[in-house]
């Protein structure tokens, strides 16, 4: 599902809202119920025009449904003939959140007479709350959420429009589904390419590669020739649902016509580009890593647009990867602002892993944070920082490694201090074999930099320990959670 402020693309509609105002005081407001539907919310004010996506004097969200209705009350107001009601309403629907805006009633009679006011509907991405679910003390009142406790202006853009209020969910999903959500996820068919050049297909459409089990997405990797029945000399095209530009080395490939041969792997990668996108927030992932050596797993946050420049100079955030080291897993965490080195890992964070299963990010979950603000980003795995890059310690313009700066340094500088984070990203998950750059300062890699036959090599030296290799080439996410600062 695309959702781009104002625009409605996939046919959801918010319910028109039903409102009821009773004698000699009271009113509901309410929406019938339907399936994908986890939470309903009312902001109103009465004889004063709402300004914007303000709280209003009524700013409710009702977390829960009864008789077969999402129903906010109000037992107290007194509402006469005349008075009009200005207000907008919000639906978290399916996990993404939509609004029905400038709604207006008019007050004309009481009880069940009312008339049903003609609204104008805008979706966008926005935010389920995080309060915890309080009953109030007041009996007249409904259990829900007053979301103009606590909320303040946020700092988060969801889509090119603001979010709701600081701390509330704005993405999430838990993977409970059978399959992916294709509303929320694009799940890529193609061949790999620039920057990197992974020795991969990412592939859309076999339990191989992608998966949905016990409330977890299942990561993996198979090779080429089980799964097409071919040898990697032959040609392989992806067909009509390829996700690259058609008729390119992104969905067809001839072994017979290259220096090297096919890829030899295949791999899944999922992203939010054609659904969610923001620019600053927090971003938590529980995740158990892979312990396959050249994998890469991918918990990346990608930007929507390349406004300083392609190959990583429009930056790539890395919220963690690992890599094995000497019989144990290694973790990563940073931002990319370059392919090549030595500037390609000059803002990311290297923490060694141990034997000891407290550090083994491959054989148990953990919790992977990014805190993304205007002024610097900061990650944390199991609530403990273990890196902060930002504007204080310098702008990421004046990056300098080896004498060498950045080739788009000017054109950073026409940016904030934070420049390249300073817009919209998107999250990508993935698994990656090989390739260029990611290990160009390993020297143990059964493959040269930049060589011709770099694919075959790793070929070579991996298919005799495949099936071994293959077990330990699994990645497996938990869930990820948006919220907005």
């Amino acid at each position: 599902m695309l959702l781009l402020l104002g625009v409605q693309v996939h046919g959801y509609e918010v319910p028109r809202a039903k409102i009821e105002v009773f004698y000699p005081k009271g009113f509901e407001v309410s929406i019938p119920h339907e399936e994908g539907i986890t939470l309903f919310a009312f902001h109103g004010k009465l004889n004063e025009e709402m300004e914007g996506l303000e709280a209003g004097t009524w700013a409710r969200d009702i977390v829960k449904v009864k008789n077969g209705r999402w129903t906010f009350r109000d037992r107290l107001a007194m509402l006469k003939p005349g008075d009009t009601l200005y207000y907008w309403t919000y639906v978290i629907y399916n996990g993404l959140g939509y609004r029905e805006d400038d709604g207006t009633f008019v007050v004309d009679a009481y009880s069940g007479n009312s008339t049903v006011p003609s609204t104008t509907r805008r979706p966008t991405v926005g935010a389920e709350s995080t309060t915890p679910w309080i009953w109030p003390s007041d009996p007249n009142l409904d259990p829900d959420i007053d979301i103009r406790l606590g909320c303040t202006q946020p700092k988060t853009q969801v889509n090119g429009g603001p979010s709701r209020c600081a701390g509330q969910l704005v993405f999430v999903d838990e993977f409970n589904a059978a399959k992916l959500d294709t509303n929320k996820w694009l799940a890529e068919r193609r061949f790999s390419g620039s920057p990197d050049y992974e020795f991969n297909v990412y592939l859309d459409d076999t339990h191989s590669t992608l998966r949905l089990h016990n409330g977890h997405a299942v990561l993996s990797t198979t090779s080429t020739k089980r799964h097409f029945h071919k040898n990697l000399e032959g040609k392989l095209d992806l067909g009509s649902g390829c996700t690259g530009a058609a008729n390119t080395a992104d969905c067809v490939r001839d072994g017979r016509q290259r220096n090297d041969r096919l890829p030899p792997m295949l791999t899944a990668q999922f992203s939010t580009k054609q659904s969610f996108s923001f620019k600053y927030g927090r971003v938590d992932v529980r995740a158990k890593m892979p312990r396959a050596e050249w994998l890469t797993p991918q918990l990346w946050l990608q930007p929507k647009a390349p406004a300083y420049g392609d190959d990583y100079q429009s930056g790539q955030i890395r919220i963690a990867y690992t890599r094995p080291a000497n019989g144990k897993v290694d973790l990563y965490t940073g931002a990319l602002l370059n392919a090549e080195e030595p500037l390609r890992s000059a803002k990311v964070c290297h923490r060694d892993g141990s034997k000891e299963s407290s550090d083994d990010w491959s054989d148990s979950f953990h919790n992977y944070t990014l805190e993304w603000t205007p002024r610097e980003l900061k990650w944390l795995v199991d609530g403990k920082e273990i890196c902060r890059q930002g504007s204080e310690c310098g702008a990421f313009s004046e990056t300098i490694v080896n004498g060498m700066r950045l080739p788009n340094s000017q054109k950073l500088e026409e940016g904030t201090g934070l420049a390249p984070f300073d817009q919209e990203f998107y999250v990508t998950f993935g698994l990656a074999v090989g390739g260029f750059n990611e290990y160009f300062y390993d020297t143990q890699k059964p493959w040269h930099e930049r060589e011709p036959r770099a694919m075959s090599d790793f070929w070579k030296h991996q298919k005799p320990m495949l099936d071994q290799w293959l077990d330990d080439a699994h990645m497996t996410i938990d869930y990820v959670k948006v919220f907005a600062l």
